[in-house]
């Protein structure tokens, strides 16, 4: 009977979605997005009766503005699942955008630090999360000529993963289950793909602790494993909404410096530092277009995690001030 009923709830969830799926195929772009907007206060609305998730939201904000009211934070989270539900109406859009369209829609910056990493080829991985519209950003990407794979969890509603996936590969966006993701990802990789890695969801095993807004925070360390593995670079990729004209800025960062302290756990942390750092920077500068509503900091380090954060940290320190003296910097 349990199972007959997680069928049924399964269908209801997912024939909303088809039907906003199908419209999104003939209506414009506006309308779509303020459909979008419905669906963010719906979102709010939902969130509002989830007295739990809720607290632990806003306590997620509290980690960035420590000095704001519990009224302001909720402002925020509205502010949130609104950009969330244009988010979707989005998704939905991809299968019929074209590149002129995308063009239109999309300017990157910092192209130069792409066509650098695309000089080596060994291929790539973009350090991404969810923020902005991390899938319109690989799409973007995808649409200029570059096989991109994007590392994705199952979604459990089996119809709803299948709908997604299928709007995701019309395209030419590939996906790698992050179920089963090593043995496809170095595949790619040695095909001189891109591969899309999000960051920013908690790491309840093979992680590493990073600080984040000031507290410690369970990080996946899949991209700099590949990187030190494969040689492939690494570069941070962020997507900005700009709400004044609907449109979205993808910043592209430098390529990330592998560095070598003697220490494999050292040389993780510091990768993922890097990364998580720069993660936060985005964060601070559009607060609205991170998922809040995500346990980021549920795994909590046990007393061999914090050794290990303080060995690794002076071995950072160690290496930081020997590099500073062989350039002449005291």
């Amino acid at each position: 009977m349990g199972r007959k009923r997680s069928l049924i709830a399964d269908k209801l969830a997912y024939f909303p979605l088809k039907v906003l799926a199908l419209l999104a195929l003939v209506l414009p772009r506006g309308v779509m997005l303020i459909i979008g907007s419905g669906i963010g206060w719906l979102f709010f609305t939902v969130l509002k009766l989830q007295r739990k998730r809720l607290r632990f939201s806003i306590d997620n904000m509290r980690n960035l503005y420590p000095e704001k009211s519990d009224e302001e934070l909720t402002a925020l989270l509205r502010k949130v699942c609104r950009h969330f539900g244009r988010f979707l109406m989005e998704g939905f859009m991809v299968p019929k955008l074209t590149r002129k369209k995308m063009e239109k829609l999309i300017r990157f910056e910092g192209l130069e630090h792409f066509h650098k990493a695309l000089e080596q080829n060994k291929g790539m991985i973009f350090s991404t999360a969810h923020f902005g519209n991390f899938e319109l950003a690989n799409v973007a990407f995808s649409l200029k000529g570059h096989p991109v794979w994007s590392v994705i969890r199952e979604v459990d509603n089996k119809d709803i993963d299948i709908l997604l996936d299928s709007m995701r590969h019309t395209s030419g966006l590939g996906i790698i289950k992050k179920e089963k993701a090593a043995k496809d990802i170095l595949k790619h990789l040695r095909e001189k793909h891109i591969v899309t890695i999000n960051i920013d969801q908690n790491a309840a095993f093979n992680n590493v602790f990073i600080p984040f807004f000031g507290k410690t925070a369970a990080t996946f360390t899949t991209p700099a494993i590949l990187g030190m593995r494969t040689g492939a670079p690494i570069l941070p990729v962020l997507s900005f909404r700009d709400d004044a004209t609907d449109t979205y800025k993808v910043r592209i960062y430098p390529i990330v410096e592998i560095k070598k302290t003697g220490d494999r756990g050292a040389d993780i942390r510091l990768i993922m530092t890097h990364l998580t750092d720069i993660l936060e920077e985005a964060i601070r500068e559009a607060p609205e277009q991170w998922l809040w509503v995500h346990r980021r900091w549920k795994t909590e380090p046990l007393q061999a995690d914090i050794e290990a954060m303080k060995k690794e940290t002076e071995i950072i320190n160690s290496a930081k001030a020997e590099k500073k003296k062989k350039v002449g910097v005291v």
